[in-house]
């Protein structure tokens, strides 16, 4: 038995000094090979061994996946991009494809443009060059378009990551330079989540869409409201005139009265007094009519004291659109409603890739050097410097995030309620804003059929009546106050009929009518 132990001890001395030997062998060949500059063994088998594996090329697993993301995200961008550019193709608010319009527009930032102005004005061209020269409405397209470039954005940590890969030339190996190779790793997040980014930029994008519709809409309705009021103010001023001509002819004829001894002086009195309250009302729609202009000019990115023409008079507007019929359009196209219902959207979208994020992402494991050679467990025990499979790379705290998840969805819920509480509110101005214009309506046709004729008849009959002595001169300036009273209530429930009438169409996010 000791001899047996004995034999095996000498033999694995042996073939342990034997291996040894060989070793030294194979290393003085391998030194000598490099010396004399020639293709060592090892180079051939590692060519070998790279020339069997399959070569994974950007144009392959890369495109077939990112890459058709890719593009199509940047398809949409420029479809995008398309409609900003022609966006006054949308008549929603107003229709600026007419001739008219569209001459305005294209001489809206020109010097020309102020002598246009100056000859006299409408609401075509006040809103067509307004298009054009408003800041705000500019700074909403800005955003807007800002807002398109998420769209590249959405992939834009992947192609930095391979950006800097690229920087590395080569790999000196020690024995031989390794050629310049890409890695594909990183380049496979998990399934779907690229798609989820793409939505979400699309709900800003269309967010950013809403919010420039929302300015382009209460930069015309303003216009608008403003151009009323100005043509208000333009026909208080005339009906004051016109009355303080009359009050001066009354003053002509008391003063000829008391000469005569038909009347006492206070009559002359009470109409100079009359007289004089009415030229300061004059002068204060005067000066008001500057504070309107200068509201306009603001809106045109004009100075104040920039001399706008004679504004152009507008017809009577109206709807035939019941009540509950401008509730259901309201719902379907206000601003508003849209806005919270896109971050609805875009919350629900951003939840469920908050939740993809736990899972990990894939590598395919062909990369020679996309992890580093180690020792895992024990003395000698190595890795190889590359996976022969598929790898992820697992997260193990997958409830690191759950905080930010349950307050995404916390959000979601609010924003719910939110909507609930918009569409209320749309509701209750539809009806608020209906029952003003149609108020309005009633006395505008109150006072055109009945009211204004009935004062007109009243005056007439009180000045023949004071010249001929059978009515006081009082009777005479009582005339004339309800007169002027009602002519200027005539004036201004027509600019509230259309006022509210705009209001209307600011509520429910679109036209009523075609003018």
């Amino acid at each position: 038995m000791r001899n047996l132990i004995i034999a095996i001890n000498l033999g694995l001395i042996i073939v342990l000094s034997g291996g040894a030997a060989a070793r030294e062998m194979n290393y003085r060949e391998m030194k000598q090979e490099y010396k004399g500059q020639r293709e060592t063994s090892f180079i051939k088998q590692s060519v070998a061994a790279s020339a069997a594996r399959p070569v994974v090329t950007e144009e392959g697993i890369v495109a077939s996946e990112l890459k058709i993301k890719e593009r199509e995200l940047a398809q949409l961008k420029q479809r995008w991009d398309a409609m900003v550019k022609q966006i006054s193709h949308d008549k929603r608010f107003f229709d600026f494809e007419t001739e008219e319009s569209k001459r305005i527009r294209k001489v809206a930032k020109l010097e020309e443009i102020k002598e246009i102005l100056k000859q006299g004005i409408g609401l075509d061209s006040l809103v067509s060059a307004a298009f054009e020269r408003n800041p705000g409405l500019s700074s909403a397209k800005k955003n807007w378009t800002a807002a398109l470039e998420k769209y590249t954005q959405a992939t834009q940590l992947d192609n930095i990551l391979r950006q800097y890969q690229a920087f590395i030339k080569d790999l000196d190996t020690k024995v031989s330079r390794m050629p310049q190779k890409a890695s594909v790793f990183q380049k496979f997040p998990f399934p779907g989540t690229l798609t989820l980014k793409g939505d979400i930029v699309t709900k800003e994008v269309e967010l950013a869409r809403e919010k420039y519709l929302i300015t382009l809409r209460d930069l015309i309705t303003d216009i608008k409201n403003t151009y009323y009021e100005l043509l208000y103010t333009g026909h208080a001023i005339q009906i004051t005139a016109e009355n303080l001509k009359l009050l001066k002819y009354l003053e002509t004829v008391a003063y000829i009265k008391y000469k005569t001894g038909e009347a006492g002086y206070s009559d002359v009195v009470k109409v100079q007094t009359r007289i004089s309250k009415l030229d300061d009302d004059l002068t204060t729609w005067r000066e008001y009519k500057h504070t309107v202009v200068a509201e306009l000019n603001k809106f045109l990115n004009l100075p104040p004291q920039f001399p706008l023409g004679a504004p152009a008079e507008v017809e009577l507007r109206d709807t035939k659109f019941t009540l509950q019929q401008l509730i259901d359009m309201g719902l379907k196209s206000q601003q508003e409603i849209k806005i919270i219902q896109l971050k609805i959207d875009k919350t629900n979208l951003a939840i469920e890739l908050a939740e993809k994020k736990f899972y990990p992402d894939f590598s395919l494991g062909f990369s020679y050097f996309e992890d580093a050679q180690g020792n895992l467990v024990g003395v000698g025990k190595e890795r190889q410097p590359f996976s022969l499979k598929p790898v992820t790379k697992t997260q193990f705290w997958f409830g690191k995030n759950d905080a930010y998840i349950r307050e995404a969805r916390l959000v979601y819920q609010s924003l719910i309620k939110d909507l609930e509480s918009q569409r209320d509110k749309l509701k209750f101005l539809v009806k608020d804003v209906f029952f003003q214009l149609d108020t309005a309506k009633r006395d505008v046709l109150l006072y055109k059929d009945s009211l204004l004729l009935l004062a007109k008849s009243n005056l007439d009959v009180s000045q023949v009546d004071y010249q001929s002595g059978k009515a006081d001169f009082l009777d005479v300036l009582d005339a004339q106050r309800i007169w002027l009273d009602y002519n200027l209530l005539y004036q201004k429930y027509i600019r509230e009929q259309n006022q509210n009438l705009v209001r209307l169409e600011q509520a429910i996010g679109r036209r009523l009518t075609d003018n």
